[in-house]
């Protein structure tokens, strides 16, 4: 017989954290080397499964995201500080302190580097939403991940699932081909993130032996997001995997809300180069209307 479960966005995030702390690289490197965690509602899951505590405010561990208004930045002194472990010590960092890339000159294939993107395709391709001209914090990661060739993790929730191509998703983007008055929040480029993606199936694989396989998404209400999976394996597979959901379900994941932020706050409307890059409304009840 096979068990059905579903997952809330947030469940998934944790149960996705729970599977990267159980690799053995990540083991590895919590003990002799470097783990960066970039900024990132799925990484802030990883963070609290690696530190065993629960950060102060898990919404603002991002620097951008996706709300009624589009895509949106958070203000440099919004975010939450940045964690990077070396060597089990403890690196908190600000916006204006720098990021994981002030570690990866001496970043070798045993270390590694935790960030989810905003889509994955349907052959498991991952792209990540980009406004700065300069590639931001996965603009400054890229290259030496790719050259030093460090490990890269990509927690991904399969909501985030597209129909079509991230070729196809791509060549759709850049800034300078979106009409800077006509665009909902931050006009972005997508750049790939090729790297070892996690899904809800594969950390479900991981942790139970157990396979998986996505047969619902969305909801309304608390259900919005929600992912529904169909588990099949041995008996102590299957019933490994339930009590795996049932656990983070008993404990409960309060949903992530968009951040506290005003418009007026925007770095975006301030900033030379990105100017005019936001045609949305303000949010409903936001005083910058």
């Amino acid at each position: 017989m096979k068990a059905v479960v579903t997952l809330s966005p947030e469940e998934s995030k944790r149960l996705i954290a729970k599977a990267i702390v159980d690799m053995g690289v990540v083991k590895k490197a919590k003990k002799d080397g470097i783990i960066g965690l970039a900024r990132c509602s799925s990484a802030a899951f990883v963070v609290e499964e690696l530190t065993g505590r629960a950060l102060g405010n898990r919404a603002h561990y991002l620097s951008g995201y996706m709300n009624q208004l589009g895509a949106c930045a958070l203000g440099a002194e919004h975010q939450e500080k940045l964690l990077v472990l070396e060597k089990g010590e403890e690196h908190w960092m600000t916006f204006k302190d720098g990021n994981v890339a002030n570690f990866t000159d001496r970043m070798t294939p045993d270390d590694v580097i935790i960030k989810s993107g905003n889509v994955i395709d349907r052959d498991g391709n991952v792209g990540c939403l980009v406004a700065s001209p300069t590639g931001g914090e996965i603009g400054a990661y890229m290259p030496p991940i790719l050259v030093r060739g460090i490990t890269f993790l990509v927690p991904m929730t399969l909501n985030k699932t597209l129909p079509i191509s991230l070729d196809d998703a791509m060549k759709a983007m850049g800034a300078g081909n979106i009409h800077p008055d006509m665009c909902h929040g931050l006009r972005c480029g997508m750049m790939p993130m090729p790297g070892h993606v996690i899904t809800e199936v594969d950390a479900i694989a991981q942790l139970t032996g157990a396979k998986a396989l996505p047969i619902s998404i969305g909801g309304l209400g608390s259900g919005a997001g929600a992912l529904m999976l169909s588990i099949d394996g041995e008996d102590e597979q299957i019933e490994a995997a339930w009590k795996l959901v049932s656990g983070i379900r008993a404990k409960g994941e309060p949903p992530l809300e968009s951040p506290a932020f005003n418009c007026d706050d925007c770095y975006i409307f301030e900033h030379p180069g990105l100017g005019n890059r936001c045609s949305a409304l303000p949010l409903p009840g936001c005083d910058c209307a």
